[in-house]
């Protein structure tokens, strides 16, 4: 049974699958700037979708996610139904990272802690493959 709800959750952040293998170091150190207990209402609530496997799984957001963990607070999150995430390509493109996230051992929001990379590796490690997987996708 597909895990589906209406409205904003809070949750804890270690709860929430990715499906995203890195985090970009300087983006965390820009949102954990400025994301505190003081202004958790600046946090937009992050997207998540249940893509079959009974798991609330992040579509955006990793970034955040990831500094509200580091900082202890609980995380706003919605149900994602929006057409890129549930449309045949955006099932097709996020069950595949989902799946490199599973062969790296990178399940939840907290396997991402050691995942944090400069700008230029993510760009080389990330971006770069989910370029060029989804260009092959046709």
């Amino acid at each position: 049974m597909a895990l589906v709800f209406e409205g904003i959750l809070h949750i804890s952040p270690e709860r929430l699958y990715v499906s995203q293998l890195y985090v970009n170091e300087a983006k965390l150190l820009s949102v954990r700037s400025w994301l505190t207990s003081d202004n958790l209402e600046r946090c937009e609530p992050l997207p998540v979708h249940d893509f079959g496997d009974g798991n609330l799984t992040l579509t955006d957001g990793h970034t955040r996610a990831l500094a509200l963990l580091q900082q202890g607070l609980s995380c706003p999150v919605r149900y994602d139904n929006d057409e890129e995430v549930v449309g045949v390509s955006g099932l097709k493109a996020y069950r595949m990272a989902i799946g490199w996230c599973r062969d790296a051992g990178v399940y939840t929001v907290g396997d991402l802690c050691g995942r944090v990379l400069s700008e230029v590796q993510y760009e080389k490690l990330w971006v770069e493959r989910c370029r060029k997987a989804f260009s092959s996708m046709g």
